[in-house]
């Protein structure tokens, strides 16, 4: 069989060689595209690079910006370059980071980051440089710059700290008892001493909220945790047994009945809730305001917090601006005064969380003391006559820890290298006034001494309706000092320098402006009346029937040389007299005075007595001021005078030391934990 052979035609050949330049193109154009898409893919690559670069440059800078800001710059360019001796660096090969690329400076939430720091100390690194990217495939030209940065700030150091009034140490008082005395809650008889365990055991703000069922963003800002704690109360006894349920002491929930009922029955009240959080111009909480430069929420949420701090504090916030009696001291004073005594805390303590700027305060506990002449204690004769109504209201040491430096290499501890905190302690010591204060403000106002808003002049002593004085008195018994420095490390606590001014010195001072105030002003001028005179003429006559009772010429003037003694000494006590009472020699017995005189010369009896005292309190003597002043007048400022020292030694002494259990002019301050390691963390 014969096969024919044919040519391929021209137009089938044109088709065969169409195609393959197609399929050409199209190859070579998948070439260059992946070509084109592997160098783009490597410059995103290096652009990952130069990111990881930036970030690890600015931690390592960061981790060393508290030793300066060089220290920083050259700890980032070591981690992006390598060093001598082999050690790698995280730049790409052939780039270096450069110190003009590096910059320090303070970085927070509110302000971004700032070069320089403005705001506050360095806490941040900055690190940001533009370079050109390496090339895969070199025949591909173009822009081949990529630029990156990175911040990256330490986390702000956090301390926890409590100020207090130093308190004095009874034998057999437990910690919480003695702190629980300083704010005018004496619990004698109540068992305390199971709660001294709660000093170790640490708690966070974070696990104290949750216990409580209050939800936190992970994320929460400072500024908004403090207006949620702020914003948040929860009753007392809610709030002790999370406490003691978080220390692993669930054994002290049955004791918190206990102290929960103790408390509500010292102030009558059963509705006890605690505020727990504070803002800078509000009342104060559990927690005072949390000022962390640079910081978040998170961090001071995380800080241990000793559970018996938190407990005691608690306790102060609940039962502030309600007052409690203090029964030892509601006495009578020489059987002529009635003393009551009301405590309570105006402004609670509170537990300091922060960095720089950080507050805590102590508890500012006030006194109410009034005294008043009893017309029970003085009878019916003299009670018409006297009048001493003195309020006395006495705030007791305030103390604000603030903490002005913290974690630096100058302050570390020369000896053992722990990191401190130095802090500045503000302390108003002892404010006393005396005067009208109304009854809603004596424990709701911080500024009660405050004149003419808060306190105001009232009547204080009347005597005879000759000798009055309707004014105040206002003094800082214990001045202000210059604020204290303390510089401690975690555990420790400080104790501000004694005051010059000690508790007797304070008493004296007091009772000397009282003094000066009601008995050394213009001499009274006018005579007491008739009746008046008789009136204090059969109270001396009366007296002194403890001589004797008979009625008989002897024991009359027995009893007539007792009411000059009494006329004399009291008379001289008032301090109004430049000398001996006038008229005082006339009381003296002989045997033609009409007291005690002999029946054949007409004989004496208790009215003539009587007639003798009296003509001799109607006399006036030369007065201190000038002038004159009545005797009579004398003889009952005498009588009272002595009712101020006994408000010193039977009322004041007693009260700053044994019931409020308080060193005046001493303020502890207690670091309770400091963390100054911070972590670098990326922040931009």
């Amino acid at each position: 069989m014969n096969t024919v052979l044919r040519r391929p035609s021209s137009s089938s050949r044109s088709r065969s060689r169409g195609s393959v330049i197609i399929n050409t193109a199209i190859a070579l154009s998948l070439i260059v595209i992946t070509l084109v898409g592997t160098e783009i893919g490597f410059m995103y690559f290096m652009k990952r690079e130069f990111q990881k670069a930036a970030d690890l440059a600015a931690l390592a800078g960061a981790q060393q910006i508290r030793a300066g800001c060089t220290a920083a710059t050259t700890a980032a360019q070591l981690n992006a370059n390598g060093a001598s001796g082999g050690v790698p660096g995280n730049m790409p090969t052939g780039l270096t980071l450069l110190p003009g690329e590096v910059q320090c400076g303070y970085w927070d939430k509110d302000t971004s980051f700032q070069s320089p720091a403005v705001t506050g100390t360095a806490n941040a690194v900055r690190v940001a440089f533009q370079k050109a990217s390496p090339t895969l495939l070199s025949f591909f030209t173009g822009n081949r710059l990529i630029s990156v940065s990175a911040v990256a700030a330490l986390s702000a150091p956090l301390a926890e700290f409590s100020v207090g009034s130093k308190l004095v140490v009874v034998s057999g008082d437990s910690t919480l008892g003695r702190l629980l005395k300083g704010i005018g809650l004496d619990l004698s008889g109540t068992s305390l001493v199971a709660y001294d365990g709660l000093a170790q055991a640490k708690i966070t703000p974070g696990g104290l909220l949750a216990a409580l069922g209050i939800p936190v963003a992970a994320d929460i800002g400072v500024g908004e945790l403090n207006t949620l704690l702020a914003g948040r109360s929860v009753a007392l006894g809610d709030l002790l047994n999370a406490i003691v349920t978080l220390a692993g002491q669930n054994s002290l929930l049955s004791s918190n009945i206990a102290l929960l009922q103790a408390i509500q029955a010292k102030l009558g009240l059963t509705n006890l809730m605690v505020q727990l959080g504070s803002l800078a111009d509000g009342p104060r909480g559990l927690f005072a305001q949390i000022i962390s430069p640079g910081g978040t929420g998170s961090s001071a949420l995380n800080v241990g917090v000793s559970a018996l701090d938190l407990l005691y504090t608690s306790i102060g916030v609940a039962t502030s601006q309600h007052a409690v009696d203090i029964n030892s001291l509601n006495i009578n004073l020489l059987s002529l005064a009635k003393v009551s005594v009301k405590a309570g805390v105006i402004q609670p303590p509170s537990i300091g969380i922060g960095g720089i700027g950080a507050k805590a305060y102590n508890a500012q506990v006030r006194t109410f003391i009034h005294v008043t002449t009893d017309a029970g204690l003085l009878g019916s004769l003299l009670a018409p006559l006297v009048k001493l109504d003195l309020p006395i209201v006495l705030d007791a040491v305030t103390g604000t820890g603030t903490i002005t430096d913290m974690c630096t290499p100058a302050l570390q501890d020369p000896v053992s290298g722990k990191d401190r905190v130095q802090f500045s302690v503000n302390r108003k010591i002892a404010n006393v006034c005396v005067g009208d204060i109304a009854s809603t403000d004596v424990f709701s106002k911080t500024n009660a001494c405050s004149y003419p808003a808060t306190l105001k002049d009232m009547e204080l002593i009347n005597v005879l309706g000759l000798l009055k004085v309707n004014n105040h008195l206002a003094l800082a018994a214990l001045e202000a000092t210059p604020d204290a420095q303390l510089t401690l490390a975690e555990g420790e606590t400080g104790t501000t320098p004694v005051n010059n001014l000690q508790l007797g010195t304070l008493v004296s001072d007091l009772l000397g402006q009282l003094t000066n105030l009601l008995f050394e002003g213009p001499t009274p001028t006018g005579t007491p009346s008739s009746q008046d005179l008789d009136k204090l003429t059969n109270q001396i006559w009366d007296q002194t029937a403890s001589i004797c009772s008979a009625d008989t010429s002897s024991c009359r003037a027995q009893r007539l040389d007792q009411a000059r003694a009494v006329i004399g000494q009291t008379s001289q006590t008032s301090g109004l007299l430049t000398g001996l009472l006038n008229g005082l020699g006339d009381l003296l017995t002989s045997i033609a005075n009409p007291c005690s005189g002999v029946i054949l010369l007409g004989g004496g009896d208790v009215t003539g007595c009587k007639k003798m005292i009296k003509d001799t309190l109607s006399k006036t003597t030369d007065a201190n001021a000038g002038g004159k002043v009545s005797n009579a007048l004398s003889v009952l400022a005498g009588l009272l005078k002595p009712v101020l020292n006994a408000i010193g030694e039977s009322i004041l002494t007693p009260l700053l030391t044994n019931v409020l259990g308080i060193n005046l002019g001493q303020v502890d301050v207690n670091l309770k934990s400091l963390d100054c390691k911070g972590l670098p963390m990326l922040v931009y």
